[in-house]
């Protein structure tokens, strides 16, 4: 009786037993599951902004070469010391750039690349066919892998909508078998290219880019995929989970609750943490194992060491773009503002003008003009040099900087001429301006061994007016004021 007791619960315990370890087996299967699409998100998302990493310095080069006033003269008057000097393939290799091309409106420009057989490819493409801020993939003929392109229009660096173009600039990327083994290494995955939509094996994590050109067509597919361990283990799992499972029931449970603490939720918890913030230290002493903690915990470090490599990579790359917009706002401030007198140069005025002109317009705010010229200041050269020339000019200015507003526009347009832009004035007002002004430089040089005069036009823009007709209307102003006998304000 007691042994049919004894059978009874043993036996009762082994088909709880069963059912416990099948509850389980089903559990670990679902868990797994569960694991490896949670895996394939995670997997595609960090494979995804990898290779677009990978693309992004290409485009930052393209982009800011595109809107350099420099490159846009360039290409409306092309030269070779350009060329030489900064469109060399040694400068953009260290961006992973193999080819780059500019175009004028109607056919290219200059074409430089790694491969010959690109060199062909860039001049024969059509410039009709070219779009601003264009980015695609193409596989020309004799080419076994793809090419990247970026497509800028080129345009001056205050034309930040890109309306008035005067070409394009191509620049872009050969895949090649060292791109893939590099894509490789910063993804930890097997990268293959292939012009048919490639095969997906279940039992891995797998993430398939589609290459486009610029007409939304595919060219290709880059398949990017790495094992998943977990199922290469599933059904040991699963046996070894039945057989600890009825071995350790009731006697080792405490040790199995200690092991799994110090060997699954304690690793667990260091990778998280690890994960969370970004150091491999906790993880370090799992890498050794040749379990899923063990791959895990080395995929996990190779991924953060290559996080970090992209960060420091980021950075070394926003301070050289820190640096190029410093030099580049340097560069605008010499275009700007004239070193010898202080005034703005003609640069500011070509910049200028059409803009007050179309708002003084719409508006029916008034706009007035004033054109200054020193007499005699040819004369004044040959007779005393152009160092007293220079000192005169820089006295004038001085006086012309002091005598008016900080919204007025004051512009050296040439040798001893300035025009005054003056912005919400009446011509009356221009005009009492433009007297100070004259008064004021007949006073400075009243002492001086060299008696100094300025001849002064003012007028105001008309409805009927174009920047032509007011800009020749100051002009003429000026023309009489020294033909009725210099020193004199004329207003027309």
């Amino acid at each position: 009786m007691l042994k049919k007791k004894v059978f009874k619960v043993f036996l009762i315990s082994l088909i709880i037993l069963i059912c416990v370890a099948s509850g389980m087996t089903m559990f670990t299967i679902g868990n797994v599951r569960k694991n490896f699409e949670i895996g394939q998100e995670n997997y595609g998302k960090m494979v995804e902004q990898i290779s677009n990493l990978y693309s992004q310095k290409i485009n930052l080069v393209a982009e800011s070469y595109s809107l350099w006033d420099e490159f846009y003269a360039y290409v409306e008057n092309p030269s070779r010391e350009f060329e030489e000097t900064y469109l060399s393939m040694d400068y953009f290799r260290k961006y992973g750039i193999d080819f780059i091309a500019a175009y004028d409106l109607s056919s290219f420009v200059y074409v430089n690349s790694t491969d010959e057989r690109m060199l062909e490819y860039l001049k024969s493409l059509d410039v009709t066919n070219l779009k601003s801020e264009l980015h695609g993939y193409d596989l020309p003929k004799s080419f076994k892998f793809p090419i990247e392109y970026f497509v800028y229009s080129i345009c001056k660096k205050s034309d930040v909508k890109r309306e008035s173009p005067v070409g394009f600039f191509v620049v872009g990327n050969i895949y090649d078998a060292s791109d893939l083994f590099e894509l490789h290494n910063l993804t930890n995955s097997t990268v293959r290219f292939s012009q048919s939509v490639p095969t997906i094996d279940s039992k891995m994590l797998n993430f398939i880019k589609i290459l486009k050109n610029e007409n939304d067509v595919t060219i290709g597919y880059l398949n990017f995929s790495t094992a998943f361990s977990s199922y290469k283990h599933l059904n040991r799992n699963i046996v070894l989970t039945i057989i600890l499972f009825a071995i350790v029931f009731v006697v080792f449970m405490a040790y199995i609750v200690s092991y799994l603490s110090a060997n699954l939720i304690r690793p667990f918890n260091n990778i998280v943490y690890s994960i969370e913030n970004g150091t491999v230290d906790n993880i370090e002493q799992y890498t050794q194992r040749l379990d899923e903690i063990g791959e895990l915990s080395r995929t996990i470090k190779a991924y953060l060491n290559q996080r970090e490599e992209i960060n420091v990579y980021l950075k070394e790359l926003e301070s050289k773009n820190l640096s190029l917009r410093r030099l580049n706002e340097e560069v605008r401030s010499l275009l700007e503002k004239d070193q010898l007198t202080g005034l703005l140069t003609r640069f500011v005025f070509n910049s200028q003008i059409e803009r007050l002109y179309v708002s003084s317009l719409a508006n029916s705010a008034p706009l007035s003009l004033i054109m200054a010229d020193v007499d005699d200041f040819k004369k004044l050269n040959d007779t005393y040099g152009h160092l007293k020339g220079d000192e005169v000019l820089r006295r004038v200015g001085s006086i012309i900087l002091k005598s008016t507003r900080m919204s007025d526009f004051l512009i050296r347009m040439g040798g001893e001429e300035v025009l005054i832009l003056l912005p919400q004035t009446e011509v009356e007002d221009a005009f009492a301006i433009a007297e100070r002004i004259r008064q004021k430089v007949e006073e400075e040089f009243h002492a001086d061994a060299i008696n100094v005069t300025i001849s002064l036009g003012v007028t105001q823009l008309k409805g009927d007016d174009t920047i032509e007709s007011l800009l020749k209307r100051v002009d003429d102003a000026v023309y009489m004021s020294k033909k009725n006998g210099k020193n004199q304000t004329t207003l027309v």
